[in-house]
């Protein structure tokens, strides 16, 4: 099985384009970049991997509700961002919308779930079903997820990651917190990063090493141990609500129709003339 971060992917890809290869930003470019890389990733692991399941997430997730300031930087982020973050989300809706109809591959976007919890929850099935699986992403929240059935391309530096420790792993994340998610470190207050002029608490050398021992009646003791919760809360992926993680596993296990003349018509009417040439790719 392929697991697919749907968005980080596409997007790195289009930014890329954009960059790198001193592209236009357009909705042509959009579907290219984001249809080509599921192209690619498809090529390259499906005779290994198997099925390609792409992982999306929604606007509306559990995390948020629990703590509020959860990513909360991001969209300041795009404000101050140059790129036309409406072309970008309009072409990865349409792109998601055609696979769900007419691809070859399972697009999973559950109610109240984020891409990372579909990956989770599927690949802790994979690992219990002794399926080999990949995920594709980039992300640091995957190595928990690591067995010796479940690894991790990073295309990022084009390696495959299978950690033999994932649960140092998670420890240490909970631990130094997420900066990306918005998540600060065990040290530092839950407003960290949305208060104008704060900054985290500094981890000293030491600190990881030494709290890596820890027990929870340690960092009790430290005063700690509302953060580690707060954190552990929302990193480890056991976490997952019973109803989400029963949805994933039922929309996971809906069948998967194929449609190729509409691909050609999709393909043919968005003028994307070099996947076309490389429809057989995609299956």
């Amino acid at each position: 099985m392929i697991l697919l971060d749907f968005s980080p992917i596409s997007i790195a890809a289009i930014m890329m384009a954009i960059k790198k290869d001193n592209e236009i930003l357009t909705p042509k470019l959009v579907l290219h970049m984001t249809l080509n890389s599921i192209r690619m990733y498809n090529v390259k692991f499906r005779r290994t991997h198997g099925e390609m399941v792409i992982c999306c997430d929604t606007d509306r997730n559990w995390r948020k509700r629990k703590f509020e300031y959860y990513k909360a930087s991001r969209k300041e982020s795009h404000k101050k961002s140059d790129v036309d973050w409406n072309i970008v989300y309009d072409g990865l809706n349409l792109v998601k919308k055609q696979i769900q109809e007419d691809f070859p591959y399972k697009i999973l976007e559950v109610d109240g779930a984020e891409a990372d919890d579909i990956i989770g929850v599927l690949a802790k099935k994979a690992t219990d079903d002794k399926k080999d699986t990949i995920i594709v992403s980039n992300d640091k929240d995957f190595y928990q997820l690591h067995s010796d059935y479940v690894s991790q391309y990073r295309p990022i530096n084009k390696t495959i990651l299978q950690y033999d420790d994932p649960e140092i792993r998670l420890k240490e994340h909970i631990i130094r917190g997420d900066v990306d998610d918005g998540i600060p470190n065990i040290k530092s207050d839950d407003n960290t990063f949305v208060t104008e002029g704060k900054r985290q608490k500094r981890m000293m050398k030491a600190d990881i090493p030494m709290m890596l021992e820890w027990s929870i009646d340690d960092f009790k003791e430290a005063n700690l141990d509302y953060n580690y919760y707060r954190n552990e809360l929302l990193i480890n992926l056991d976490n997952v609500p019973s109803h989400i993680k029963e949805k994933i596993l039922f929309d996971y296990s809906l069948p998967v129709e194929k449609n190729k003349p509409k691909m050609v018509k999709f393909f043919m009417k968005y003028k994307l003339g070099y996947l076309y040439s490389k429809i057989n790719d995609f299956f």
